[in-house]
């Protein structure tokens, strides 16, 4: 269910994108092979040191210490794709195998009602729209985005009729506000990771899913809105995705 829409897109070898001297970029484009279209205008800066490339508030390290541990060991290339601007994050294992973010650049301007820790976390890291190298497991699996400031947005994005409907199938009712939630990472088969606005409390609506870290929040039945195990709120979801990929620098 979930893998299928992201084995569908990773099936299309017809083409490669345009190769450039620059390793990172080229694993990335020669496994997400949909990402650069034959007209694209692409630039890439000299790669830095993440030390370099990112200057981290002691604020942003106490409160994101894995995330803060990952983007400093990183790889950093800035990327423009016609006026799109990226910065391609990559690492490598111990066998020499990269893998990597394609993330977007801090956000200058939020308009958005996101809860302070998200807003601490954009003024340092644009949020992750593409991955290489992905491996099963990881929490950014077949994810479309997470964490960026032009993705997330507020209530269920259409879902509240389908959890209205599978609630009173099971003579349940829904008893979570839409409005009081932020969705911040989109699965390409519809499932969303969100956040409550005052408290970040972490909530997942997972129509398909094949997941064995969901619960499902009390009252609610299979399929429509769960908790994640130990993962009681944002800031402990994006450290998870951190430890995760800083884990694999030892595989």
């Amino acid at each position: 269910m979930v893998r299928k829409a992201k084995a569908c897109r990773k099936n299309d070898k017809k083409k490669v994108g345009r190769l450039m001297p620059n390793t990172d970029w080229n694993d990335f484009i020669k496994d997400i092979t949909w990402f650069i279209k034959p007209n694209d205008k692409v630039t890439l800066s000299e790669s830095l040191s993440g030390y370099t490339a990112f200057s981290l508030s002691k604020t942003f390290i106490d409160r994101y210490p894995a995330l803060s541990k990952l983007l400093l060991k990183a790889r950093v290339t800035n990327v423009t794709v016609n006026d799109d601007h990226y910065q391609l994050l990559g690492w490598t294992n111990k066998r020499g195998k990269s893998f990597g973010w394609l993330a977007k650049p801090p956000a200058s301007e939020i308009n958005k009602p996101l809860c302070k820790d998200h807003r601490l976390l954009l003024e340092y890291f644009g949020g992750i729209t593409e991955r290489w190298h992905e491996k099963n497991g990881s929490w950014l699996l077949n994810l479309n985005s997470a964490l960026t400031n032009d993705a997330a947005a507020e209530g269920f994005q259409g879902l509240e009729t389908y959890i209205d409907d599978i609630c009173s199938d099971n003579d349940s009712k829904s008893t979570v506000n839409p409005s009081e939630y932020i969705a911040f990472a989109f699965e390409a088969n519809g499932n969303m990771t969100l956040y409550h606005k005052d408290n970040s409390s972490v909530i997942m609506i997972a129509p398909d899913h094949c997941f064995d870290y969901l619960h499902p929040y009390e009252g609610y039945p299979e399929y429509t809105i769960y908790r994640i195990d130990d993962c009681p709120d944002f800031v402990a979801w994006v450290e998870t995705v951190a430890k995760q990929q800083l884990e694999r620098m030892s595989d």
